[in-house]
C-alpha cells in the first residue's frame, strides 16, 4: 500500500511539475479546485492510475485522525526509504562509474602505450614493408619465370611417359603403338627447336646444347628401335598380296633423314619380295596362274604367244610391285626416291633373270620364221619401253632391262640373219614364166611373206629404219631373181621382157611399199627400172605402131634436109593413109597383145598414153610432108588429119 501511494505521489508530482511548466504564468492566481479539475482532465488514464485511483479511494473512507496521520507517516517513511535506497544504487553506481572511469583511464594508458609502440613498429618496418614489397616483385618474376621455364621444359624436352616410351622394349617387339610415333615426331620437333635456338639466341648456345644432347639421346634410341622394327615387318612381306600398314610407311618416313638406313630398309624389303615374286614366276610357267589354269610352259610351241604371256607376266609383276612399293613409300618426297626405287627393283627382279634368259635364248636360237621373228622383237621392245617407264632407269641400271635389252638386240639380229636366208633362197628358186607373163610361183610366195611382214600393226607403226633393213636385205635378190626368170621368156622379145619385169616390178611394189609414204621414201630403185622397162614399152609400141600404120617410109625422107628431099611415092602416101585411117578407127588393134598383161592399169594407160603421143608427134612431122604432096589417092589428108587432131 505504501509502494503505491509513494508511486502515486511520485506521478502526481510529476504531473504537477510537467502541468507547471506546460501552464502558462497567469497574472491572477486560479482556483484551486478548477486546477485540479483541469489537471484531471488533463492526465492520460492508464491501468495503472486507475489502479491507484482504486487503492487511494478505499482509504478514503477513513476518516480517523490517527489512522490519517499513520497512514500519512508510513508514506512519508516509504517515500525516504525510497530515497535512502535511491541515494544508495546512486553511490553504487557512483561508485561503479569511478571504477569504470579508472579502468577506461587504464586502458586508455595502455592504448597510448600500444599507439605509441604501432607508431615505433611502424617506423621501424618500414625498411621491411619495403623490402616486402621488392620481394613481392621478385616473387612476381620468378613466377613467370617459372611459367616460362615451364613451357620451355613442355618444348625442349620430353615426358618421362614419352621417354620411357622411345627407350622400354626389346628389339623383338612385334609392333609398336600410336604413342611411338608421337613421341619420335616430338623428340625431331624439339632437336628442330633446340638447333633453332641455338642459331637466333648467342647467349643460349649452351642451354641449347645440352638440351639437343638430351634429345639427341632419345631420338637415337628410338630410331634404333624403329629400325629393327622396321627389318622385322619387311621380312614379313612374303605373303603374295601383302598388306601395307600405314605405321610402316610413317616407319620409313621417320627413317628418310638417314639414306643409308632407310636403304637398308628397303634391300630387306626387295630381299623379302624378290623370293615371291621369283616363286610366282616359276609357278605359272610350270604350275598356271589364277587367270590362266593352264602353265605357260603348254605355249611354248608358239613362240609369238609363248612370249608375250611370259613378257605380260613379268610386266603384270612389275607393275603390282611398283604399287605396292609405291604405297610403302607414299609419305615420302618422290624426287628423293628415284635412285633408292631403281635400286630396290634391281634387286626385286634379280630372279626373273636366269629363267627369262634361258627361254629367251632358246627362242632367238629355234625360231626361223620372219614374221614371228619380227613380232616377238616388236613385243619385246614394247614392254621395254613399259617396264623401263615404270621403273623410271636406263638399261644397264637394271638386270631384268640389261637382259631384255640383250635379247632384243639378239633376236633383232636373228631376225636379220633369217631375212638373209631368205633373200640366199631367193636366187635358188628359179623358176620359167608362165604365158600369160605373171609373175613366178616362188616369186609370189616370197612375196605373200613379205606382204604377211608388213601388213602385220606392228611393222605399220615402226619406224623407216625396218623397211629400210627389209629393202637391203630382200630388194636386191629379188630383183636379181626377176632379171633370171625374164631372161627364160618366151618368146625373148624386148616388149615381153619389160611387160613381166613390169609385172613382177609392180607386185614387188605392191608388197613392200602398200602406202604411198612408204613408196616415196623406200622405193626409189624400182620406180627407175619401172620407168626404164616403161620406155621400153612405149618405144617398142610406138615403133609397131608407125610400122602398122606405113608411117616408116615417110620418116626415112624427114631424115634427109629439106632441100635434099624426094617426094614421097604415091604408094607408100596411099598405103599410110589407108592404114592410119583405120588406125584411128580402132586404135586398139594396133596395140601389142602383151600389153593388156601388165597388172598395173596405171602403167597400162601410160604406156598407151606415151606411144600414141609419140605417134602424134611423128605424122605432125610428116603432115607438111602429106600437105605440099599432090595424090591421086581417093583419101584426102586433110580429113585425116583434122579427124586426128579431134581424137
Amino acid at each position: 500500500m505504501a509502494d503505491l501511494l509513494k508511486l502515486d505521489k511520485d506521478k502526481t508530482t510529476t504531473r504537477v511539475a510537467t502541468a507547471a511548466e506546460e501552464e502558462p504564468v497567469d497574472r491572477f492566481p486560479e482556483n484551486p479546485l478548477s486546477r485540479r479539475a483541469r489537471k484531471i482532465c488533463s492526465s492520460i488514464v492508464t491501468e495503472e492510475l486507475l489502479e491507484n485511483l482504486d487503492a487511494i479511494g478505499s482509504a478514503r473512507a477513513v476518516t480517523d485522525a490517527g489512522v490519517r496521520r499513520n497512514l500519512q507517516s508510513d508514506l512519508e517513511h516509504s517515500l525516504l526509504d525510497a530515497q535512502e535506497s535511491f541515494v544508495l544504487e546512486m553511490k553504487a553506481m557512483m561508485q561503479n562509474l569511478e571504477k569504470g572511469h579508472e579502468e577506461m583511464a587504464s586502458v586508455n594508458s595502455s592504448i597510448k602505450q600500444k599507439m605509441d609502440h604501432l607508431q615505433t613498429l611502424k617506423e621501424g618496418s618500414r625498411s621491411f614493408i619495403e623490402k616486402t614489397r621488392s620481394l613481392d616483385q621478385e616473387m612476381k618474376i620468378t613466377d613467370q619465370k617459372l611459367v616460362l621455364a615451364r613451357k620451355l621444359r613442355a618444348a625442349f624436352t620430353l615426358t618421362p611417359r614419352e621417354t620411357e616410351i622411345l627407350k622400354r622394349g626389346s628389339p623383338t617387339d612385334r609392333g609398336l603403338s600410336r604413342e611411338f610415333f608421337d613421341a619420335l615426331t616430338r623428340v625431331q620437333q624439339i632437336c628442330q627447336h633446340c638447333r633453332t635456338l641455338m642459331r637466333l639466341h648467342a647467349g643460349s648456345q649452351v642451354l641449347g646444347m645440352q638440351l639437343l644432347d638430351l634429345a639427341s639421346q632419345s631420338h637415337e634410341a628410338g630410331q634404333q628401335k624403329l629400325y629393327r622394327w622396321t627389318l622385322e615387318e619387311c621380312r614379313r612381306m612374303t605373303m603374295e598380296n601383302p598388306v601395307i600398314s600405314p605405321m610402316l610407311s610413317e616407319a620409313l618416313r621417320h627413317l628418310q633423314a638417314r639414306s643409308a638406313v632407310l636403304l637398308s630398309v628397303l634391300d630387306e624389303y626387295a630381299s623379302a619380295r624378290k623370293s615371291v615374286v621369283t616363286s610366282l614366276f616359276l609357278s605359272a610357267l610350270t604350275q598356271g596362274t589364277p587367270a590362266s589354269s593352264r602353265p605357260l610352259e603348254l605355249h611354248s610351241y608358239d613362240t609369238l604367244r609363248y612370249i608375250t604371256l611370259v613378257l605380260g607376266w613379268i610386266h603384270q609383276a612389275v607393275a603390282t610391285e611398283k604399287d605396292y612399293l609405291s604405297s610403302l613409300l607414299k609419305d615420302l618426297p618422290a624426287v628423293d626416291l628415284q635412285d633408292a626405287t631403281v635400286r630396290a627393283f634391281a634387286v626385286l627382279t634379280e630372279g626373273l633373270v636366269q629363267p627369262l634368259r634361258s627361254r629367251l635364248e632358246h627362242i632367238t636360237t629355234t625360231e626361223k620364221n620372219v614374221v614371228v621373228l619380227y613380232k616377238v622383237r616388236h613385243w619385246t621392245q614394247f614392254y621395254i619401253e613399259k617396264i623401263r617407264t615404270m621403273i623410271s632407269t636406263t638399261d644397264f641400271a637394271n638386270s631384268l632391262l640389261q637382259l631384255l635389252t640383250e635379247s632384243l638386240e639378239a633376236i633383232r639380229n636373228h631376225y636379220i640373219f633369217a631375212l638373209r636366208n631368205l633373200a640366199s633362197n631367193i636366187g635358188k628358186k628359179l623358176d620359167v614364166p608362165h604365158e600369160d607373163l605373171q609373175p613366178s610361183l616362188s616369186l609370189t610366195s616370197i612375196l605373200s611373206l613379205l606382204r604377211e611382214l608388213i601388213a602385220c600393226h606392228e611393222f605399220r607403226n615402226g619406224n623407216t629404219e625396218d623397211m629400210t633393213t627389209l629393202t637391203s636385205v630382200v630388194l636386191e635378190p629379188l630383183l636379181q631373181m626377176c632379171n633370171e626368170s625374164a631372161s627364160h621368156v618366151s618368146p625373148n622379145t624386148p616388149i615381153v621382157t619389160a611387160v613381166y619385169l613390169l609385172n613382177c616390178l609392180y607386185v614387188i611394189k605392191c608388197a613392200l611399199f602398200p602406202s604411198d609414204e612408204q613408196g616415196r621414201s623406200c622405193s626409189e630403185l624400182l620406180d627407175r627400172q619401172c620407168d626404164a622397162h616403161i620406155d621400153v614399152l612405149v618405144s617398142e609400141t610406138s615403133s609397131g605402131i608407125i610400122s602398122a600404120v606405113r608411117m616408116r617410109p615417110l620418116l626415112e625422107i624427114l631424115r634427109f634436109p629439106e632441100e635434099s628431099r624426094i617426094t614421097p611415092d604415091d604408094y607408100d602416101v596411099e598405103q599410110f593413109l589407108g592404114a592410119f585411117n583405120l588406125y584411128l578407127t580402132n586404135p586398139d588393134d594396133f596395140l601389142p597383145r602383151e600389153l593388156r598383161m601388165l597388172q598395173s592399169t596405171i602403167v597400162r594407160s601410160t604406156v598407151i598414153r606415151t606411144s600414141q603421143q609419140l605417134v602424134s608427134d611423128y605424122y605432125r612431122q610428116i603432115h607438111p610432108l602429106l600437105q605440099s604432096t599432090k595424090f591421086a589417092s581417093s583419101v584426102n589428108p586433110s580429113d585425116v588429119v583434122q579427124r586426128f587432131l579431134v581424137q
